[in-house]
């Protein structure tokens, strides 16, 4: 039986549900894989101080994050490989040497990164594999040894020429997702799990894992709305945000959410969704054709997956609270332009991204 080693990283929910999106795949295919916490595995304290610091980044400072992901788009401030061959790659040695894996993937630009630099040190003959998981591609996902690069989409092929990396690397299969995303489910059966009445429009607002932007902001400006709304917050891991909307009332009814592992139902049945377009949760509303409204994406890779939408025709763009209410109020009445939406969502979707992308391995490993 063949055994793939998954390596992702807790920065950002995305890449770990990524990885869980391919165990699921490659376990349905007869494949044993284990997926690692890479830099957890690693070293729980250098982790812990990055991902605290990466949070406050995106917390205090989101401009200084753009900045430093545009500027690292045209030069790495340092050699990454000498920083891993220095800190992390023995414990990771270690690991992959007991478990003798057949096949290697990578969900996260870290990870990427140090297997790439085992494979340079060890000569290791397995494939790595890396799954870029958005809508654009940095050059921190791009490393020496890597066989192939899955991406988001045909449309980034033109990122693969500015960075003159070799074209056939790169396959355009999507981003993985559950398997329970493009199952279908009886939207009227959930409506009524869910305590939507007749008349009533659905909304999720979305903060990502962390429940980042200005969500009360957001909340205020929908008690404008006329129409009785039901609308989901998903506050994440940002327990401030949820007893702040659990302790109010609102003329609206106003449901606060921690994390969930039903996002697909809530999907189900949601008129459109106010989102931060992270990648993962594009590819997610993405395939069930979801109206999205991006509101305040984080400089970076958010602001990237905001223009491929928009570009795409699925999205429409708020930089203000004002004009975010004025495209909610739009696209609950506009019937033709949520449906154009719609439609535009289902050409760009590739919710099937884990079958496509665990077939390719499987022909790859097996030739």
């Amino acid at each position: 039986m063949k055994k793939i080693l998954i390596f992702s990283a807790s920065i950002g929910n995305g890449h770990n549900q990524a990885a869980k999106a391919m165990q699921e795949c490659l376990a349905a295919k007869g494949y044993t894989s284990m997926i690692i916490d890479t830099l957890e595995y690693i070293s729980p304290t250098f982790h812990k101080i990055l991902l605290e610091s990466y949070t406050n980044l995106l917390k205090l400072s989101p401009k200084m994050w753009g900045r430093i992901y545009h500027n690292t788009e045209r030069t790495r401030f340092f050699d990454m490989n000498v920083m891993m061959n220095k800190l992390l790659a023995n414990n990771l040695k270690k690991l992959i040497n007991s478990v003798n894996p057949d096949a290697f993937i990578a969900t996260h630009p870290f990870a990427s990164c140090m297997l790439s630099v085992l494979k340079g040190r060890n000569e290791w003959p397995e494939p790595i594999y890396t799954i870029i998981t958005d809508y654009t591609i940095h050059p921190s996902w791009i490393n020496h040894h890597i066989n192939y690069y899955f991406i988001a989409h045909e449309q980034l092929y033109y990122l693969v020429d500015i960075y003159q990396h070799e074209y056939q690397k790169f396959k355009p299969m999507g981003i993985p997702i559950m398997k329970k995303f493009r199952e279908p489910l009886d939207r009227r059966e959930l409506k009524i799990k869910f305590g939507i009445e007749p008349g009533q429009k659905s909304i999720i607002l979305s903060g990502g894992g962390l429940g980042l932007g200005p969500m009360e902001q957001v909340l205020d400006g929908l008690e404008q709305i006329e129409m009785p709304l039901k609308v989901f917050v998903l506050t994440g891991l940002n327990e401030k945000l949820y007893s702040k909307v659990t302790g109010r009332g609102y003329r609206q009814e106003v449901i606060p959410l921690k994390y969930i592992d039903n996002f697909h139902e809530y999907l189900e049945v949601a008129d459109l969704i106010v989102t931060k377009s992270g990648g993962l949760t594009t590819a997610e509303v993405l395939s069930k054709k979801v109206p999205m409204i991006v509101y305040n994406p984080l400089p970076g890779q958010e602001e990237r997956n905001s223009h491929f939408l928009m570009n795409n025709g699925c999205a429409v763009h708020a930089n203000v609270t004002e004009q975010l209410i004025y495209y909610i109020e739009e696209l609950l009445q506009n019937e033709m332009k949520v449906d154009y939406m719609r439609r535009m969502a289902d050409v760009i979707a590739k919710p099937d991204a884990a079958e496509r992308i665990t077939e390719f391995i499987m022909q790859d490993m097996n030739q």
